[in-house]
């Protein structure tokens, strides 16, 4: 501490950028703090990073919570909330000048992801913070005195309330367990439902409701309804530690959610495609577990597509347009769809979500009065209702539908669930009955083989043509537009990918394209597929953390499922994809 503040004392009121003297590492009594990386301004975006490290045998942190990566997840979870809980409690924030002076961490959801912002060693945790140094004046010369507060008396403070188990009332050590509990039994749903042929599982008395379209928090009106499932479908999931979760599981297969206008069906079909993450408690949707591999498919006009099989869907189009090889740089609402469905299919994901508020209707259905009108020669769109039994039973993609104007689609399902005023019924049998028995689909052909990348994608660099100016790596979220990726010349729109969780996946989705361009240009002339390069790319995280990306930025990334990965390439404008011959093929 007194080299620290010796340090601080020698560049007080000197320029700001004096403050690229502290990187380095500092002692504490308790931790230690180190200067990853410095700002360049005062109130800069982003700002600097640094981090605290504490010895595990400081810290105290139970070891049965270290032991299982489930838990270390849940536990490093638990500890990046309580520091940014510290920070509202102990720190004074947007001292200094610009909005400087202030703590801050990663943005965080309702949902447990794995982050690169505590990281457990074999001996101590490690935590990556952001601090925007304090600057004074109207030169914006640097405050020491302020910056001296802030790591003396407010991070001391912080890292003492967040870090260490034995200073953990009653009521923190529960909420720690209850994380790590949550992880534990998550993981139990998830191997029952493998067991067992299921895809989804929705806990008695879950609260699916959200606070509102933009605000995932739990709606707090006292007029919500648990989630209750039909006798006909509830099962019990027995518990390592004797207890038991019961709720209502989904089958594989085609199900469709039916019901009212604002009765819940959307409401269900959000926290399903929720579910493919875990949620923290008290969120609602603690036990509302989806497999991993769930991906919702909606139309997506104006997107780029690039060389995509969208044949066993779109038929040849007018002008002599083939769709066995499809590429569009504004596509409409039925072609998106379409690629949509083959892109996941082709990433690895076999289970397809569905509300028919968010998809194309020509795509979906084609009803008998405009059959009487148009020719089927004259309509190359072959409607999805005719061909998901044929996914089903030929490629083993399950599918879940959401609708309410669309009956095509029950005459086609293997479960039919009616939500009634948020309640759940199973009216299959019902379905049955008057609908008759389920309609099978003619053969879907094969898809052709899945695309492979050419070297040359995934350029990272930006021109700034007005400054005449180059960047040699460009990769951020566009401030204004939390879907949106800047990289190199590309503006990657996410807009429409549902299950990116935060915005720090966002940012990881980029430097997950430039990984793969570094070993792409090593593969050479020796192309592979996007579905290779997505598994090649996890499989090395999964080893190595997220530091695999070698981010700018440490501490400000969390993990993408290698879905949305494969959905932003898929989007990339300047995407190339290889011939079989592996040579690229050029699009204007």
């Amino acid at each position: 501490m007194n080299k620290l503040y010796a340090l601080l004392d020698s560049i007080a009121d000197q320029p700001f950028l004096a403050i690229q003297q502290l990187y380095g590492t500092y002692s504490f009594p308790r931790f230690e703090l180190n200067f990853i990386k410095m700002q360049g301004s005062p109130g800069a975006n982003p700002a600097s990073i640094a981090s605290v490290k504490i010895p595990l045998q400081h810290s105290k942190i139970p070891e049965d919570f270290l032991q299982a990566a489930e838990c270390r997840l849940a536990a490093a979870d638990f500890l990046i909330r309580r520091f940014r809980q510290g920070i509202t409690r102990f720190a004074l924030q947007n001292r200094g000048k610009d909005g400087s002076g202030s703590f801050d961490t990663i943005a965080l959801s309702q949902k447990m992801l794995c982050r690169d912002s505590v990281l457990f060693g074999d001996d101590a945790v490690c935590l990556r913070f952001i601090i925007s140094l304090p600057a004074k004046g109207q030169g914006g010369v640097f405050d020491a005195e302020q910056a001296w507060i802030m790591l003396h008396q407010e991070l001391v403070a912080i890292v003492d309330d967040c870090f260490f188990y034995q200073h953990y009332d009653r009521q923190t050590r529960l909420q720690l367990e209850r994380f790590v509990d949550l992880q534990k039994n998550r993981r139990q749903i998830i191997q029952f439902m493998r067991q067992h042929g299921l895809v989804a599982f929705i806990a008695n008395d879950a609260k699916l409701p959200r606070h509102s379209g933009v605000d995932d928090l739990p709606a707090l009106c006292e007029s919500v309804k648990t989630f209750q499932s039909p006798v006909s479908l509830q099962i019990t999931i027995p518990l390592s530690d004797g207890r038991s979760i019961t709720g209502m599981g989904i089958k594989e297969g085609i199900t469709c959610i039916t019901g009212g206008g604002y009765h819940g069906k959307s409401t269900l079909m959000q926290a399903i495609l929720s579910g493919v993450y875990a949620h923290i408690p008290g969120d609602g949707r603690e036990y509302v577990v989806t497999r991993e591999d769930a991906f919702f498919i909606r139309a997506e006009e104006g997107r780029s597509i690039r060389d995509v099989d969208i044949s066993p869907f779109i038929g040849d189009l007018p002008n002599g347009v083939k769709t066995d090889c499809f590429s569009s740089d504004n596509a409409s609402g039925s072609t998106s769809q379409a690629a949509n469905i083959v892109e996941a299919i082709e990433s690895g994901s076999r289970l397809l979500l569905f509300d028919e508020d968010t998809c194309a209707t020509n795509f979906l259905v084609r009803d008998e009065l405009i059959k009487k009108i148009l020719d089927a020669k004259q309509e190359p769109i072959k409607p999805l209702y005719s061909t998901v039994r044929s996914l089903w039973k030929k490629h083993h993609v399950s599918m879940i539908f959401v609708v309410g104007g669309l009956g095509y689609f029950l005459q086609k399902a293997d479960t039919c669930l009616l939500m009634d005023n948020y309640r759940c019924e199973d009216i299959t049998a019902k379905v049955r009955d008057r609908l008759g028995a389920i309609e099978e689909d003619q053969a879907i052909p094969d898809f052709v083989g899945s695309r492979r990348l050419a070297a040359d994608n995934f350029d990272p660099a930006y021109i700034n043509q007005r400054l005449d100016k180059r960047i040699p790596k460009r990769i951020k979220a566009l401030r204004n537009a939390p879907s949106q990726l800047e990289y190199g010349m590309d503006l990657v729109n996410l807009d429409a990918v549902a299950q990116i969780a935060e915005a720090p996946q966002l940012l990881a989705i980029g430097y997950c394209l430039f990984a793969l361009r570094t070993k792409l240009k090593q593969s050479g002339d020796k192309p592979e597929t996007i579905r290779f390069w997505i598994d090649w790319l996890e499989g090395e995280i999964n080893k190595h953390g997220l530091a695999a990306l070698e981010p700018d930025y440490p501490g400000t990334l969390s993990m993408p499922r290698k879905y949305e990965l494969a959905a932003a390439i898929n989007r990339i404008r300047s995407l190339r994809i290889a011939r079989n011959d592996g040579q690229k093929k050029d699009h204007p």
